[in-house]
């Protein structure tokens, strides 16, 4: 949407939000993919991907724009799983280990997923699988990327290299020679 068409929509002057049930429907399913990839916890990413939701629609400075609203939405996701891990790691800290067992769903997702290729993405930063599941798996190119993530080019290069690198070495060492070349 531009700014003559937020000049001309009455519901946009007035304050009304009838712009943001769209931009919901169309960020929607990408937004709780790209937190899944960041905290590798559905139930964590849903909530994550809700919170951040409920954010947008609560800031005034909410871009209606939807490239840049996806920008803004991913940033909230990234600073809400890092929060997220911050929180853990405090709780982990106090309080003495306990596994919860997997649901029938999870152990099925987890069996059909490649384990390998998710062990190895496990094992990155939290930078370098935002950039990895930017660049590749919504096939973003590196200047969205590096708009998305906050960051220069040349950086989201320099950590989308390195992660590849990451990651070749570990499929190597589990056996896993099958990448595909990037």
């Amino acid at each position: 949407m531009r700014e003559t068409d937020i000049a001309k929509d009455p519901d946009l002057q007035s304050g009304g939000r009838q712009w943001f049930e769209p931009l919901v429907y169309s960020v929607g399913r990408p937004a709780l993919k790209f937190a899944f990839m960041l905290v590798h916890d559905i139930d964590i990413a849903e909530e994550i991907t809700q919170e951040a939701f409920a954010r947008a629609w609560a800031s005034p400075g909410t871009p209606v724009d939807p490239v840049q609203f996806r920008r803004w939405l991913y940033r909230i996701i990234t600073n809400l799983a890092c929060d997220h891990f911050r929180r853990e790691r405090q709780v982990a800290a106090q309080a003495p280990s306990i596994s919860r067992p997997l649901d029938p769903v999870t152990t099925a997702e987890a069996r059909s997923v490649d384990e390998s290729l998710m062990a190895a993405l496990r094992s990155l930063s939290l930078s370098e699988r935002q950039a990895i599941y930017l660049r590749y798996f919504e096939d973003q190119s590196f200047r969205e990327t590096s708009r998305i993530m906050g960051r220069p080019q040349v950086t989201v290069r320099v950590v989308v290299h390195r992660a590849l690198g990451k990651l070749r070495q570990r499929l190597e060492a589990s056996g896993q020679n099958r990448m595909v070349a990037v």
